[in-house]
């Protein structure tokens, strides 16, 4: 807990220096962090206006680690939605977690998850399979989900069946 403070408040103080100042709607230190491997450096929050409605909620095709643009995250991440804050899917991941809707909050903010979509999948996956969430989410700055996964000694095949049931718990959830 001392550790996601101390996070925090460096996303934060990261945030103030760049001259992005926290606006309404955007949790504090949204698209700063450290640069050292942890997590953060997810670029600006964005401007993009809706999640989209796909389908596929920005998951990446990419699950069985095999190259495509898919798994770069160097695109700009989703502002999270207070409908999605008091939605079925931030419930599940509040329990899963145990972490507070403010903890969560900074937790998306210094993902490399692009939306919620692959933010809610990568907590699932991490939480199914034992995996650091922390790392899975850290995973995003610059792969898909299935190759952070392969990265952290998942088997392919294991992976991919793991991303594709995690993808189901959180179309569940979201439509919840």
């Amino acid at each position: 807990m001392k550790r996601l403070i101390i996070f925090v408040l460096a996303c934060s103080m990261a945030a103030l220096a760049q001259g992005r100042p926290s606006s309404a709607g955007r949790p504090s230190g949204a698209g700063s962090g450290a640069s050292s491997g942890s997590m953060g450096n997810s670029g600006s929050m964005g401007n993009s206006g809706s999640m989209g409605n796909s389908g596929s909620m920005g998951r990446p095709s990419n699950v069985g680690g095999k190259p495509s643009d898919a798994g770069n995250q160097s695109g700009t991440q989703q502002p999270l939605k207070a409908a999605q804050m008091n939605g079925g899917a931030w419930t599940m991941l509040e329990k899963k977690t145990g972490k507070s809707s403010a903890d969560l909050q900074a937790m998306y903010a210094a993902s490399g998850a692009k939306n919620f979509g692959q933010f809610v999948s990568a907590i699932v996956v991490s939480k199914n399979l034992g995996l650091d969430t922390n790392q899975v989410l850290a995973g995003l700055q610059t792969k898909s989900l299935g190759q952070t996964l392969q990265d952290m000694g998942v088997a392919p095949d294991t992976a991919k069946k793991e991303v594709k049931k995690a993808n189901k718990a959180a179309d569940a959830a979201l439509k919840s």
